[in-house]
């Protein structure tokens, strides 16, 4: 596939949100893409779903199952909140397997409060200032939206950490969080847009983009080993499946020299 992974084609950072924020929203980030060699980026699946302004829109992205090929306009300076996976749909106020795989326009969920935000976005505020914007936004409907909820933050977890036996059925998980297996498979497709299976290869594979980005990670075997996966061939399968790239490709883009900005913001996440 065409194009280069969106946070190695630019200077991108990220950080936390506000206290209040923490059990909804992973981290708000900006990607400057003014000194990027390609205006063609693969936004890659991180089981999550972001709202975006691209010095254009402001839209909704995701949750996704594959790469998504995605043209920026020309020096880019692109501002992001991410939430946790399993988290936006409250937010948003809908079944996120309405939304896998596509971008849509944050007014078709917020209305008259989105098109305020793009006026304050046109008047020229910095990258920055809209972070700020979007972080205060999202606190002042915190009272609204409410507490986390604790099942769904599970799953995440559940997946994400890597924690279950091997081998564990998806009735035995139905049963650890008082669920029938139907009702989980709802709840999951509701909440991360997925079943609790693709949810758990998207996070296993947002393991090895985490481990390929540290500059010490060569070896491909171990890499693969550390991630969860099977061995080599299996991790070379998905993560052509997720990326569109080979896992070498991948691991050349993350320590070419185009992420330094990147792999440091994530040195503490593996």
């Amino acid at each position: 596939m065409e194009g280069i992974v969106s946070q190695f084609a630019g200077i991108y950072r990220e950080w936390a949100p506000h206290a209040s924020l923490r059990g909804h929203v992973r981290c708000l980030w900006i990607n400057d893409l003014s000194g990027s060699r390609s205006e063609c980026l693969q936004v890659v699946p991180d089981g999550c779903v972001d709202i975006v302004w691209t010095g254009e829109t402001l839209c909704i992205a995701g949750p996704d199952t594959r790469p998504i090929l995605a043209r920026m306009p020309c020096g880019a300076i692109v501002v992001g909140v991410r939430f946790h996976p399993g988290a936006a749909s409250a937010w948003l106020g809908q079944p996120l397997r309405e939304i896998v795989n596509v971008r849509v326009p944050l007014a078709e969920f917020w209305g008259d409060d989105a098109t305020r935000f793009l006026d304050r976005a046109a008047a020229g505020r910095s990258a920055k200032q809209l972070a700020d914007d979007l972080e205060a936004f999202l606190v002042g409907r915190l009272a609204a939206v409410g507490l986390a909820d604790p099942q769904i933050a599970f799953l995440r977890r559940a997946a994400g950490d890597n924690c279950m036996p091997a081998g564990l059925r998806l009735d035995q998980l139905a049963a650890h969080v008082g669920l029938s297996e139907r009702t989980l498979r709802r709840r999951c497709l509701d909440a991360f847009g997925y079943g609790f299976k693709t949810l758990d290869r998207v996070l296993r594979f947002q393991r090895f983009f985490r481990l390929a980005s540290r500059p010490e990670n060569h070896n491909l075997a171990d890499i693969a080993a550390r991630a969860g996966y099977a061995d080599q061939a299996h991790m070379t399968r998905e993560v052509r499946r997720m990326s569109g790239i080979t896992a070498g490709e991948f691991v050349a883009q993350a320590q070419g020299g185009l992420a330094d900005s990147f792999k440091t913001a994530v040195a503490g996440h593996v």
